[in-house]
């Protein structure tokens, strides 16, 4: 059962996604293929947060993220960003993925769930309803975030919870 057990709105400067992209349909994923937990044991098994690491100057933060984009383009399809987020000036390796995302409104979630495969499924239902709570909304997202805190993400407290950062940009 995921439970929210932080909600706030805070403001994210700008910042720029690097990483590895994914792109497939959300017709596939909703019909279960959801390629994203061997896309992120990929990312992993070639290291791709190395060479981002080394730019210490140029990380925002620390943590790994996964970045959902361009579903509203009305192809079908969307793209899923496995990588961190950085400052402006980032070197961005040959082959990775990079995108600017606009100074914004956010609205940052904490979801906790026995494991982070059970908090992946709903953390976006949970907090759109947090969102709908405080009259504001999400109707014209570009993006949507799941941040994985190096502590929170990993290391189960007393209960056996782990927690899920989400972050999604408010209108």
């Amino acid at each position: 059962m995921n439970e929210l057990v932080k909600f706030e709105v805070i403001r994210l400067p700008t910042i720029c996604i690097v990483g590895k992209e994914i792109r497939y349909s959300d017709e596939a994923l909703n019909q279960g293929d959801n390629r994203l937990p061997s896309f992120w044991d990929k990312c992993y098994k070639e290291n791709i947060f190395a060479p981002l690491e080394l730019q210490t100057e140029y990380v925002f933060d620390c943590s790994h993220v996964g970045v959902f984009l361009d579903w509203y383009v009305g192809d079908g399809d969307f793209s899923y960003v496995v990588g961190m987020l950085m400052k402006d000036g980032v070197d961005v390796p040959a082959g990775y993925f990079a995108r600017e995302l606009a100074e914004t409104d956010v609205a940052l979630c904490w979801v906790k769930c026995k494991s982070i495969t059970q908090t992946r499924a709903v953390p976006f239902e949970s907090t759109a309803t947090a969102i709908k709570e405080i009259g504001r909304g999400c109707a014209n997202m570009k993006w949507c975030m799941d941040l994985y805190h190096r502590e929170r993400s990993t290391t189960p407290d007393e209960n056996g919870d782990v927690i899920l950062d989400c972050y999604i940009p408010l209108d």
